[in-house]
């Protein structure tokens, strides 16, 4: 269960995708709830939608506006927690579902939480819960998740915030990537301009700006280089951030005289492989302390030298003059050096890129993933099965 799916694109979106069609793969049943109102199609995978898994029910938070930070349930919400929960139990009863993984459900609102937590008062069915970014306004509404099952966390990083900020013991485990998907791409092309990517939705966190200016920098000093920006449409903006800062980043773009140089591309997930083999350097310069990174493994498992910030879990997924560098968040100098001297030696960017494929295959492969998810899904099912027999 998570709010958005795609065609809205997003981290966790793009997980969920390849998770399902490889768990359907393996032979589950598996059952897809989501507030999308248009999900794309997975292949043996039913995906059903339902309004109060939707963003837009929610959208202005609490009476007070304070949104997570209250300490109440409202009536309201009551009411659509009852509501969800009466939905909720059809579809686990009518399709025989054993077990619910929730994600991200101690963002926005408590509802889905509060109408897992009547279901498993009902049912006794396991809820396992996978965080898979904390923001500020989370401890109230993580709450409702606290006595559940089991929880996962991304990556080290988020462990250590979730139990510092949430006062909740999560499991580390790795996302995996779908390597199959960017296993057989070209290598970048060397003739004509050198291209960088980000491949970020444009927030102001990012790192679009510095990118951008990166870019400047390189050009000045006679380097012919291209900045490639993903701009999707359809992506999870809850504090409505998207299209002001497209403004101010445009803004920035014709100051620098850089509106040749700079494309924004509107990607959809099935189309990022193509980005990737477009591009010579991938970079992700994000300020903001990113709770794994996926985009950066998918563009070492595609065979692409990255330069990442040192924030959140990034230095997990990046090992520095191997499989790509780590650099100091916002600057301009660390950053454009790193990305010139790939841009500079073709050998460098080839051997990186190798490795970081190397590494993506040993260290964040979507089946390791899924094997794990497996056996602990396995392992609470029987569980419950063994419970029920008992108390029966």
């Amino acid at each position: 269960m998570h709010w958005a799916f795609p065609p809205t694109v997003g981290g966790v979106e793009s997980h969920l995708a390849d998770y399902a069609a490889s768990l359907a793969q393996r032979g589950h049943r598996v059952t897809l709830l989501t507030g999308e109102l248009r999900p794309q199609p997975v292949d043996q995978v039913e995906i059903l939608s339902h309004r109060l898994l939707r963003l837009t029910e929610y959208r202005g938070g609490a009476p007070d506006g304070t949104r997570g930070a209250r300490r109440w349930v409202t009536p309201a919400e009551e009411r659509q927690a009852a509501e969800l929960y009466a939905w909720l139990a059809r579809v686990v009863d009518t399709r025989g579902i054993q077990l619910v993984h929730g994600h991200n459900l101690h963002h926005f609102s408590p509802v889905p939480a509060l109408a897992l937590n009547r279901l498993r008062e009902r049912t006794s069915t396991p809820l396992l819960h996978t965080y898979h970014s904390i923001w500020p306004e989370d401890p109230w509404t993580a709450q409702f998740c606290a006595s559940w099952d089991g929880h996962f966390v991304v990556s080290e990083y988020l462990a250590f915030a979730c139990r510092t900020h949430l006062g909740i013991r999560a499991r580390r485990s790795y996302l995996g990537i779908a390597t199959g998907r960017f296993r057989e791409l070209p290598p970048a092309r060397e003739d004509g301009p050198r291209t960088v990517l980000l491949p970020a939705r444009l927030f102001p966190d990012k790192g679009a700006e510095l990118a951008v200016r990166m870019v400047g920098a390189l050009r000045q000093s006679g380097l012919p280089v291209r900045l490639v920006l993903t701009s999707p449409h359809e992506v999870v903006d809850w504090h409505e951030e998207q299209q002001g800062f497209l403004v101010r980043l445009n803004k920035l773009i014709d100051e620098l005289r850089l509106r040749s140089h700079v494309d924004l591309v509107p990607t959809p997930k099935e189309k990022m492989p193509g980005l990737y083999a477009r591009s010579h350097v991938v970079v992700y310069p994000s300020d903001y302390p990113e709770p794994l990174g996926l985009a950066p493994l998918e563009a070492m498992s595609a065979g692409r030298p990255v330069v990442v910030t040192a924030t959140g879990g990034l230095p997990e997924t990046v090992v520095h003059g191997r499989t790509g560098y780590v650099v100091t968040p916002g600057d301009l100098d660390q950053l454009s050096d790193r990305v010139r001297s790939l841009l500079l030696d073709p050998v460098l960017s080839r051997r990186l890129g190798q490795e970081g494929r190397r590494h993506v295959e040993r260290q964040f492969n979507l089946q390791t993933y899924v094997d794990k998810m497996s056996a602990q899904y396995t392992a609470l099912v029987k569980d419950r099965v063994e419970g029920l027999s008992q108390s029966g």
